[in-house]
């Protein structure tokens, strides 16, 4: 048996690369490695109970306790597993298609475990160095009702909940039919909003793409415009991913609203974490408000790990993931949707504050691509030579130049190579996306 880990768990495609025998066996190895009490959660989709009980046994062959959450976002899990278990795990693939599932797991302060731990337990998977339990004591499993309403006292805790009580606000929620349909709307209604639901039965079955952007929120951007509400949230697959909606029914762009949430938080002159696909606007967002912006490779484990050493206030990816230190050092959809009512009920209507934020042109662009390694070794040395200027291999390769900057690197979640091109002039913009495009269309051959 054979098994990767990406920059966000294991991830595969149900009953290739993810099995209930290797649920199973992760079972046995997580409670092996972190203790017996293991915290497990699962978002909705349809393969996750099957893959629940496979690792529940492995668990309990194994002499452990399984602590049940059942369906429940990731930022709950974190929490739970800090507040109750050795380590935790939550069945899930996030954005990625219905047809995908995986694991992601935790220890026991609710934070991704680190990269020397995932090449510990690759090595005993594949050995199968683990033993079981003798006969008559297995461990057993237990249902943890209570950890959605903890994590919700937990969330209200961190903002001003005076303000968004007595702005009362409108709140368009999005749930995809994720796991965020479990906590976000009662969450928002908890914290004084006036909230209308749009795909939040936990159904499994996916009306819309659980990856939330500009194409797959126009249900929830028309029911904005249409109930004349204050701001709208979208949420990826598992609920560690917020995307917000202006009360126009436009989606602000990631970087947008990352730049946004940044100088919010830092207003006070704090230190924020990104990573290097963030926009220029987000430094400046920063730097305005007399804090200090400082960037690391793509993936949340990255940016908590960053936040952690210097003390940062903040941490946030342009794809929609935020980390607020003082709740758990793990992302939160849920804490992040209830921190963008707070900026928009103090500072006033989304459309107004995001002019605030100065955009440079930028694209991205994906490409399929089956050997992300050997493709990536080819397109590094062409990219080197074409471009002139600072480069930088930590996650990738990025090469930053005056005006500008380009970055590629292989996705950790998906079969695909990243191209992103951010310039200050637009006609140069294109100039340049070009040239990288045709480098990297290249070295995929």
């Amino acid at each position: 048996m054979d098994v990767s880990f990406g920059t966000s768990g294991i991830r595969g495609i149900v009953n290739e690369g993810i099995t209930p025998e290797l649920a199973l066996v992760l079972g046995e190895v997580i409670t092996k490695k972190r203790g017996m009490k293991v915290v497990v959660g699962r978002d909705t989709r349809t393969s996750g109970a099957v893959l629940e009980g496979a690792l529940i046994s492995g668990i309990n062959f194994l002499g452990g306790s399984a602590l049940r959450l059942g369906v429940v976002s990731t930022p709950t899990t974190a929490i739970a597993t800090r507040e109750r278990g050795d380590s935790g795990v939550i069945i899930t693939a996030s954005h990625n298609p219905p047809q995908y599932n995986g694991f992601k797991f935790y220890n026991r302060f609710g934070e991704e475990i680190g990269r020397d731990e995932e090449r510990e337990i690759e090595n005993m998977i594949r050995a199968r160095k683990v033993q079981h339990s003798e006969v008559g004591q297995a461990g057993e499993s237990y249902e943890v009702h209570d950890a959605v309403e903890r994590h919700i006292k937990l969330a209200l805790s961190l903002v001003d909940g005076r303000i968004i009580e007595r702005k009362k606000p409108k709140v368009v929620v999005d749930c995809g039919n994720g796991a965020a349909s479990s906590i976000a709307p009662f969450l928002l209604r908890e914290a004084g909003c006036r909230v209308i639901t749009v795909n939040s039965e936990p159904s499994g079955i996916f009306s819309r793409s659980l990856e939330p952007n500009s194409e797959s929120l126009q249900d929830a951007c028309s029911v904005v415009r249409s109930t004349g509400a204050d701001i709208g949230v979208g949420y990826d697959g598992d609920g560690d991913r917020a995307v917000v909606i202006d009360e126009k029914g436009e989606v602000l762009g990631l970087d947008e609203q990352l730049a946004m949430l940044s100088g919010y938080i830092a207003k006070d002159g704090g230190t924020v974490v990104s990573t290097f696909e963030a926009s220029l606007a987000v430094r400046e967002a920063v730097e305005k408000k007399g804090g200090k912006l400082l960037i690391t490779e793509v993936g949340s484990r990255n940016v908590a790990d960053l936040i952690r050493a210097n003390g940062a206030v903040f941490g946030g990816e342009p794809c929609g993931e935020y980390i607020f230190p003082e709740e758990v050092m793990s992302p939160d959809g849920m804490l992040a949707s209830l921190k963008f009512v707070e900026f928009m009920c103090s500072e006033g209507r989304l459309s107004k504050l995001r002019k605030n934020v100065r955009k440079y042109p930028m694209k991205r662009m994906k490409f399929s691509c089956s050997d992300r390694k050997g493709s990536m070794e080819r397109i590094k040395e062409r990219i080197e030579k074409e471009f002139r200027g600072e480069v930088n291999e930590r996650d990738g390769v990025r090469v930053d130049f005056t005006g500008g900057w380009i970055l590629v690197r292989a996705s950790g979640t998906e079969p695909v190579i990243r191209l992103t091109c951010e310039h200050r002039n637009a006609g140069e913009l294109e100039k340049v996306f070009r040239r990288a495009e045709n480098i990297v269309r290249g070295g995929l051959q």
